[in-house]
């Protein structure tokens, strides 16, 4: 190997030889040749390459002998200018090589320098950065398709955990086309929820969203409602017959509300029609093939009622294939403070008004139990909005029987606590709605001094609050 001892003169340069030798990076230098006259240590533990081919091939050979991939000082020397390559060597390690080349004083190249940096970390980390964005956009992805507004105007609007894993599910189930029983606790948005799947569902040409309470049409009627019926069927019927919701709903779907309050006997014909996608019209022979997603709903506890004999065990196994149950309000208290403000703005562009709600009544609707769910929170935002005189609703015109169950709740809480048990069961609570309530005015007032001004409390206060929350 041809040294440069004459490079390297006094003790000065020497010195920088050996600290060069010793650097993390790898280093190298080459000649105008393209054959390597100087290396360290790093570059071997980097590259692979051994002494003996460094010393006798030229950048040149080496990648012709298989024994590298790339070289930067080659198109350095080629070019006359500063070369940076990623470089994967035979070891794994993948390398930014920087080739600097350097002139003599007449302008003639001599050498080109090598730094040699090991980036395979780097890039795993950016490759696992790049996953983590992408899931996060996927994510954020879904919750556009699901905040946005569909046809009929249905939202789901949500920030808990627990509705995250029902979009999830949802999501799952709209690419087959097995019925679906969507279970829950009355306003809790079973309909949204069975609008929102036929609206993900994979189908190219999706047909109507058709949806019958079951509940809602007299016994009688209910038959001729979801089948048809064939001309003079019965008295009063429609001379030329009438094609029932399940024909309208033909490469679509249908939405069956409540349907723990379908009659008994014809729990039977809609278990046929489940089975082989036929259905006959009241009066009617012919039988007709349908292609229709199924989607039932019920509040009601449907195995009690299988025990009771008011509904088919058969037909119960036949819709619970694939089943999903809506957690009521009460058990996912983050979802009230963004469905709050999504009806605030709902109303307010409906109303042609501006009002917010106060710090104190989003408390007091963090500690209600919402028995009426979702349904029950959307009424009363309209209504205080609607009856509070200024622009921001405060918690004085909550309804007297709403405050008292509150009162009564947090009696209950302070009752239950004793000496014997000193668990901060009521301080972890307020807490825990103190950290929602600030989270939900930090990110929709700016500077922090106007959110301390609407929260009514002086900037330090909030600052030493936002930083004991880790908001």
């Amino acid at each position: 190997m041809e040294h440069l001892e004459d490079f390297f003169k006094d003790k000065s340069e020497f010195l920088l030889r050996k600290l060069i030798g010793s650097s993390f990076d790898g280093v190298t230098i080459t000649n105008s040749r393209g054959q390597t006259i100087w290396y360290n240590q790093s570059f071997l533990q980097m590259s692979g390459l051994l002494p003996s081919q460094l010393d006798n091939y030229t950048a040149v050979e080496l990648i012709e002998n298989g024994w590298m991939k790339d070289s930067a000082s080659i198109e350095a020397i080629s070019k006359g200018v500063t070369t940076t390559k990623s470089v994967k060597y035979s070891t794994g390690i993948e390398a930014l090589v920087s080739a600097t080349p350097i002139f003599d004083d007449e302008g003639k190249l001599i050498f080109t320098f090598q730094n040699v940096r090991d980036i395979t970390e780097l890039n795993k980390l950016k490759h696992q950065l790049d996953e983590t964005y992408a899931l996060s956009e996927s994510f954020r992805q879904t919750l556009q398709e699901v905040q946005r507004t569909k046809e009929n105007g249905s939202q789901i609007v949500f920030q808990s955990e627990l509705m995250e894993k029902i979009i999830v599910l949802a999501h799952k189930f709209s690419k087959v086309n097995t019925p679906i029983l969507i279970l829950g606790e009355s306003g809790t948005g079973k309909d949204v929820l069975a609008n929102y799947i036929h609206f993900i569902d994979s189908r190219t040409n999706k047909g109507p969203f058709v949806k019958i309470n079951c509940g809602a049409i007299p016994e009688q009627l209910l038959e001729s409602e979801l089948f048809g019926y064939e001309a003079g069927a019965f008295s009063g019927a429609n001379r030329s017959g009438k094609a029932g919701l399940f024909e309208v709903a033909n490469g679509g779907t249908i939405f069956l509300d409540e349907i723990g309050e379908m009659p008994f006997a014809l729990q039977v014909k809609l278990l046929g029609v489940l089975q082989d996608m036929k259905i006959q019209r009241v009066g009617g022979t012919k039988q007709i093939p349908i292609d229709v997603r199924v989607i039932a709903a019920t509040n009601a506890d449907l195995e009690k009622m299988i025990k009771e004999k008011q509904f088919r065990q058969d037909l119960y196994f036949r819709l619970n294939v694939l089943s999903i149950t809506i957690p009521p309000l009460r058990e996912r208290p983050e979802d009230i403070i963004v469905l709050i403000e999504h009806f605030l703005k709902m109303f307010n562009e409906k109303h042609h008004i501006n009002k917010s709600f106060s710090p104190n009544i989003i408390k007091l609707f963090l500690s209600y139990g919402w028995p009426g769910n979702i349904r029950e929170l959307k009424n009363l935002v309209e209504r205080l909005m609607i009856i509070s005189d200024g622009n921001v609703v405060n918690d004085t015109i909550i309804p007297a029987n709403m405050r008292n169950k509150i009162n009564k709740s947090n009696d209950n809480l302070i009752e239950g606590s004793t000496d014997e048990t000193p668990d901060p069961q009521l301080k972890n609570l307020m807490d825990e709605y103190e950290k929602k309530i600030l989270s939900y005015y930090l990110s929709k007032y700016r500077p922090m001094k106007s959110c301390a001004d609407v929260l009514g409390i002086d900037l330090t206060t909030l600052a030493r609050k936002k930083k004991r929350y880790g908001l």
